[in-house]
This record gives C-alpha cells, sequence and structure tokens, in this order.
C-alpha cells in the first residue's frame, strides 16, 4: 500500500519479515526515541514489536488494532446486532459456504465495511484491496474470516513485557471492538485506552468532526508523554 514496493514473493509475507523491516525503516531514518503509530495491522506489529524487541520509542500509539486473532474471529461473530440485517451471514457465512461468488457478497461487504470500518465517510473503500497478495496470504477472503497466515497470531500473554508508553485507540463501532482493546491497555503497565465515539475502524476517513477528534487524541497524548520529561 502507498509508496511501498509491491511484493509478489509470498514467501516473504512472513511476520519476522515486517518487524525487521519495521526496524530498518526506522533505524535507515535515524530516529533515536520515535513516537511509532501503527495502524490496524500496523498497530499489531507496533505490539508485537515493542513486546519482543525492547525499543526506546518514546511511545506507541495503538491505533484499531488487536492482539489476539483467534479472539477477534469470535468478537466479530458476535456483532450482527450491530449490523445491518443479515450482513454477517451474507459475508462470514458466504465464505463457509463457498459462495464468495455470489454478486452478493460483494454488495454485504461493503455493508459490512459502512457497519464496522469506515461509517459517516463518502470515501469509497474497494472491496478489491481484498485481493491483493498480501491482504490474501496473511488475512484471506478478508478481516472477519482469518484463513491466512495469521489465523493463529496471538501475543496476548506478551503485552506485559511492554515498557513503552502505549496509547490504545478504537472506534465504539469498531471491528476490533472496545472490550478487546480495553484487555490490550490493561495488561500494558503504561497504557492509555481512549474510544472514540461515533467512529468505526478507520477514524482518520470519518467526515468531520470525527476527524478532527482522531487526530487531537493523538496529537495529545503525544503531548502529554513529551511533557514527562
Amino acid at each position: 500500500m502507498g509508496r511501498s514496493d509491491r511484493i509478489d514473493d509470498a514467501s516473504l509475507l512472513t511476520v519476522d519479515r515486517f518487524l525487521d523491516e519495521l526496524g530498518a525503516v526506522i533505524g535507515g531514518l535515524g530516529l533515536e526515541r520515535p513516537h511509532v503509530y501503527g495502524h490496524s495491522w500496523g498497530a499489531m506489529l507496533g505490539l508485537q514489536y515493542a513486546a519482543e524487541r525492547a525499543p526506546e520509542w518514546t511511545s506507541l500509539i495503538c491505533a484499531n488494532g488487536l492482539a489476539g486473532v483467534p479472539r477477534f474471529e469470535q468478537e466479530v461473530r458476535d456483532l450482527p446486532a450491530k449490523l445491518p440485517g443479515d450482513v454477517l451471514d451474507r459475508t462470514y457465512g458466504r465464505e463457509l459456504r463457498g459462495e464468495t461468488d455470489d454478486p452478493d457478497y460483494r454488495v454485504a461487504q461493503g455493508e459490512y465495511m459502512r457497519a464496522c470500518v469506515v461509517r459517516t465517510s463518502s470515501v469509497s473503500l474497494d472491496p478489491d484491496l481484498m485481493i491483493l497478495i498480501t491482504f490474501r496470504v496473511m488475512i484471506g477472503q478478508a478481516d472477519y474470516h482469518v484463513t491466512g497466515s495469521l489465523k493463529d497470531w496471538d501475543i496476548l500473554d506478551r503485552l506485559e513485557r511492554i515498557r513503552v508508553p502505549t496509547l490504545v485507540l478504537g472506534g465504539e463501532f469498531d471491528e476490533c471492538v472496545p472490550s478487546h482493546l480495553a484487555d490490550i491497555a490493561g495488561r500494558i503497565p503504561d497504557s492509555e485506552h481512549v474510544t472514540q465515539s461515533g467512529a468505526a475502524h478507520m477514524g482518520y476517513l470519518e467526515e468531520e468532526p470525527l476527524r478532527r477528534e482522531y487526530v487531537s487524541i493523538i496529537r495529545d497524548y503525544m503531548e502529554r508523554i513529551e511533557a514527562r520529561s
């Protein structure tokens, strides 16, 4: 995504390689005590890096990420009350039944995104992003049914090792549900948990004032951490 080189060799898509690349970017830029922001998979990566490699970061912003994929999948299955109509059956259910060629499957994916990913923005979230090789290899067809290499990824029992001040930020309607994020924060010694009201998984893409509020939450946290020194 973004300006990253496109990977066409699936063997390179490992967690260890992503961890090494994160360290290489920080080292290559000469950043000694950076604030590290990670969103979704980036947040997951940041948590594992902080837990296993003891970095001297000023802070970690874990935005809309999770710490255990098996738990996340169960939480997604408990979402129907927050989703429109039968969208979970038309997405997750169709995957289980091998019905992903049904045209309504793509329609239902869009409805899921509007409920749990971006709720208020006019930004179009293209379901075709889910066919990118990185997504398919590591996640699978969709993030609410993980069949890729991350399906057993779980670092909940390692979070207590993190010694970096950490902000755990999520949205009220996020597919990474607030209770999961609260548990992450509860396991990290120096952490704060904030749930942004009215937002879903991508608060930075929501309409104003949610977008501005998302940025303000992060900026205010960074300023408070820097004021400690």
